[in-house]
């Protein structure tokens, strides 16, 4: 019997509070002769070994990482393999790097772990963020520590967080945004509706602020589709919607401003800028608005020079101009 429970971990096999949290954040950072020191002092938290033997035999931990496959054994496996990883951290390196290899090349892994982080996003946006979760979120972490630690897939890591997932990411949101595009550009009283009543005009400002060039050009579409629409113009310049107004202006302003001093020109974006305070000037709130924060870079011939080889967005600025009542010098 006792063998059989071995086999078969449970959730409740750990201690209810098994974490240092100092231990597990800072304690992993390369230590100065100071923190060594300190380290030598006895652990506040009274914080007992919690032994799991049977994790001790050759196949325990790749059965465990599998168990991940499953989302009914996954907070169970998570954390036992986060108790185990954290004992064996100094224990016993030479296992905790090889978990750390496993972890990383196992089929799947890595995406059921950002999944994992992915879901206290949402659990923290719609107010269902509890102490379990948090330790799930605790366990998660433990085991990217793990393989961040092993120098075979620290690199790999840093390829997967922070270069080609922001990458893959952008062109997903400018893929998402595109729906959104299509939905608005028809130009229906319903459609636009509907994108303020979900908030796109933030997301799109949002997009235009943080997000790669195809991003941006998208949320500049929308945004255009629906400005053009009396629903969508008048809704902007409602006393409920100022931020949005005053927050568009920042916005194409600064989009404007890094066109000015980029060494790589961006017709498409300049064209859809101007486009957007053009619509703005349909509205008389709009074109004062639209003439007290035009863009410096337009009124003094910045973009002179530039856009001889793109004649239709210089026609455009001219308008622009015209209709501002700004002298196109």
């Amino acid at each position: 019997m006792a063998s059989q429970e071995e086999d078969h971990p449970c959730i409740h096999d750990l201690p209810d509070n098994p974490w240092d949290w100092e231990e597990i954040s800072l304690n992993l950072l390369l230590s100065s002769n100071v923190d060594q020191e300190l380290g030598n002092e006895k652990s506040p938290w009274g914080r007992k070994k919690h032994r799991l033997r049977w994790l001790g035999k050759p196949r325990a931990i790749p059965q465990l990482i599998l168990k991940l496959q499953d989302p009914k054994f996954r907070e169970s496996a998570l954390h036992l393999l986060s108790s185990f990883l954290f004992q064996k951290r100094e224990e016993d390196p030479e296992n905790y790097y090889r978990a750390g290899f496993l972890l990383f090349h196992s089929c799947g892994t890595m995406a059921i772990l950002i999944q994992e982080v992915l879901l206290i996003y949402k659990m923290m946006a719609d107010g269902s963020l509890n102490e379990r979760a948090c330790m799930r979120l605790i366990n998660v972490i433990i085991l990217f520590q793990c393989v961040a630690a092993n120098r075979e897939t620290r690199q790999k890591l840093m390829s997967l967080l922070f270069v080609s997932t922001l990458d893959v990411y952008d062109n997903v949101r400018a893929v998402a945004l595109s729906v959104i595009g299509i939905l608005c550009q028809a130009r229906e009283s319903n459609a636009v509706h509907w994108a303020i009543e979900n908030e796109v005009l933030e997301v799109c400002l949002f997009s235009m602020d943080t997000g790669n060039e195809l991003t941006k050009m998208i949320g500049l579409h929308i945004v255009e589709s629906i400005l053009r629409v009396d629903l969508g113009i008048s809704y902007i310049f409602s006393p409920a919607a100022d931020h949005l107004s005053n927050r568009l202006m920042r916005t194409c302003d600064n989009l404007v401003n890094q066109i000015a001093v980029a060494h790589d020109f961006s017709p498409q974006i300049l064209f859809h800028t101007i486009r957007c305070y053009t619509v703005l000037c349909h509205d008389e709130r709009g074109h004062n608005l639209v003439k007290q924060s035009l863009p410096e870079s337009f009124i003094n011939g910045t973009f002179h020079e530039s856009l001889k080889e793109f004649p239709v967005i210089r026609r455009l600025l001219s308008q622009l101009l015209l209709i501002a009542g700004i002298n196109d010098s």
